[in-house]
């Protein structure tokens, strides 16, 4: 392959991600999914180096026989990946995350503040720790959904990049609203907030990517907080970092591993949950794996499972059979027939009306960006609409420029005072928290065009 081959081997990743783990705990901190995403940011960069290099059709997939449905699989194109290689090959060391702006059909019709949502699919298990009288339970209950999410995490294709000031509301059980925001455009952040009966929850969400030749490491970073109203303990989750593996020679795969840690900020309690790096032949693929600890360091709990589908534990001294495991956590039935583009059936209503709060809806929120409504149905026009949004974001941008105007969000503000945990000293952006003035405004009905614009009188 005229010393293609050659260069890339060079830099090809070590069996076991050591270095990238050990890198990335001066990073993580909680992301939706990642939410983060998590993974659907690493297929974002995927997808993107995929177009750079113009192979428009390719896909990828997570691969193994317990892949969902809905996925996608790959189509390997030595001469295409050769092409990208020749693009990229100067960007080794580099975050590529924002380099690209991808046409629509290498995406998904939700954004990215949608994707940061979805780990609401699982809200049931922090109402179930709000109960628990178990302290140690009740951190595993809490392990439980910072796991579930990645279940969500194995889909292909790119959530929408947010337009400055875009929304996303979401009913939750007791009709309390999810509210997230994007708060900066350049670095890309969404910040999210919920007071339920039950909880609160504050996120604010970014991620950094380590082009690496043939792979692409991604580290989610940000701040997390979960507040249980019953106990009023308040705890921060620590994510693992994830890696697309063989960008430019091989079958393209994604793995997520290392070290997840959600602590418990009022007693001192802590979760600490090992995500094994694939082997060989597939092993310890999804196995993750873990301890909970009390506050004197003392190991209460054995947690163990797959990120992809369930969770258990067992007391400290018991064997981890059938008898003696308690479930923590499994994962919801996918729709059948799968939906096209790999969604749960959470994501599916989550794009629909009847998931947004019944008052009304801002004129700011996801649902109603007309080219994921287009690529939603089907409409061809979705890359054309997508680019007219973008265009209207750059005029804006110059209109403030000219003006001399900030902008400023309408639901979140830096955080004064960031309170951060030893764990998150460096979390790698500004945090946000909601400034409580979205239930004095909150939006009467549904409106009929999408508007997050500072100044909407711009063509």
């Amino acid at each position: 392959m005229d010393g293609f081959e050659d260069d890339v081997r060079a830099g090809l990743p070590p069996k076991q991600p050591s270095d990238a783990a050990k890198d990335a705990k001066a990073h993580r901190s909680w992301i939706s999914r990642v939410g983060t995403w998590g993974s659907d940011l690493v297929n974002a960069v995927g997808d993107g180096l995929n177009y750079l290099a113009g192979y428009d059709e390719l896909e990828v997939t997570e691969g193994g026989e317990e892949a969902h449905a809905g996925e996608h699989t790959e189509v390997d194109a030595v001469d295409d990946r050769k092409a990208m290689w020749g693009q990229l090959k100067d960007m080794l060391g580099s975050d590529i995350m924002s380099m690209f702006s991808l046409p629509t059909f290498l995406m998904e019709p939700v954004s990215t503040l949608q994707k940061m949502a979805e780990i609401m699919q699982y809200q049931r298990l922090l109402e179930e720790a709000n109960e628990e009288e178990d302290a140690d339970v009740r951190l595993a209950k809490v392990t439980a959904f910072a796991v579930a999410v990645y279940s969500t995490m194995e889909r292909a294709k790119k959530p929408f990049n947010p337009i400055l000031g875009e929304t996303f509301e979401l009913k939750m059980n007791d009709g309390s609203t999810y509210l997230a925001e994007q708060v900066s455009h350049h670095p890309p952040i969404g910040a999210g907030h919920v007071k339920t009966k039950s909880f609160t929850y504050d996120i604010t969400s970014a991620v950094t990517t380590k082009f690496m030749g043939n792979w692409v490491d991604v580290f989610p970073v940000g701040r997390t907080r979960i507040t249980l109203h019953k106990t009023g303990e308040t705890f921060n989750i620590v994510p693992p970092s994830s890696r697309v593996n063989n960008l430019i020679i091989g079958r393209i795969w994604i793995d997520t591993f290392g070290e997840m840690k959600v602590i418990n900020l009022t007693s001192g309690a802590v979760a600490e949950l090992d995500f094994k790096a694939c082997g060989i032949m597939s092993f310890a693929r999804y196995v993750c794996s873990g301890v909970i600890k009390r506050p004197d360091g003392t190991t209460a709990l054995n947690v163990f499972g797959h990120w992809n589908r369930d969770l258990s534990y067992t007391r400290a001294g018991e064997d981890e059979d059938e008898d003696e495991k308690v479930q923590l956590w499994q994962v919801d039935e996918w729709p059948v027939p799968a939906n096209k583009y790999g969604f749960p059936t959470y994501t599916i209503k989550m794009n629909e009306m009847a998931s947004a709060p019944d008052y009304g809806l801002l004129a700011s929120d996801s649902r109603l960006r007309p080219d994921r409504v287009a690529l939603d149905e089907g409409d061809s026009s979705a890359t054309s609409l997508k680019t007219q949004l973008e265009e209207k974001q750059r005029a804006e941008r110059r209109t403030r420029k000219e003006k001399g105007e900030v902008w400023t969000p309408r639901w979140f503000k830096k955080a004064e005072h960031a309170d951060l945990h030893e764990l998150e000293k460096d979390v790698g952006t500004d945090v946000w928290e909601f400034n409580d003035d979205y239930d004095s405004k909150k939006p009467e009905g549904v409106p009929t065009k999408f508007s997050p614009w500072q100044y909407p009188e711009l063509n």
